[in-house]
């Protein structure tokens, strides 16, 4: 999305953002976007859309009693969280209920994968 926004408008900071990164990546946009860049700010805007909708089908589906979201974008914190947890609020099934999933970043961050895969290979 990051790149694809980038080629539509050339006069975006997403392009200034992603030469000090060297590198195109979620950070591009998030940091563009604290930049002031509206086009940024529409890319971020999707990408917690899309991402909410993922989330609230799976609370809907599953009914976990935490979903842990991780990866490197997930260090964005609160401009990550705090509107995706407003959308997925409003899309669950369960939003009347007394018990709701709750949200929440990883706190193994992006080693998440690997540590747990290592713990599976521990079990056998």
């Amino acid at each position: 999305m990051t790149k694809e926004a980038m080629e539509y408008n050339t006069d975006s900071l997403l392009w200034k953002a992603s030469k000090e990164e060297g590198k195109v990546s979620a950070r591009t946009a998030f940091n563009a976007m604290r930049m002031g860049d509206t086009t940024a700010k529409n890319v971020i805007d999707k990408y917690i859309r899309y991402l909410a909708c993922g989330i609230t089908n799976t609370i809907n589906i599953f009914q976990p009693d935490i979903l842990c979201i991780g990866g490197g974008v997930c260090n964005e914190g609160d401009p990550l969280l705090i509107p995706l947890k407003e959308l997925v609020e409003k899309e669950v099934y369960t939003k009347n209920s007394p018990k709701n999933t709750e949200i929440v970043i990883a706190q193994l961050g992006n080693d998440a994968g690997i540590i747990g895969a290592a713990f599976l290979g521990l079990n056998k």
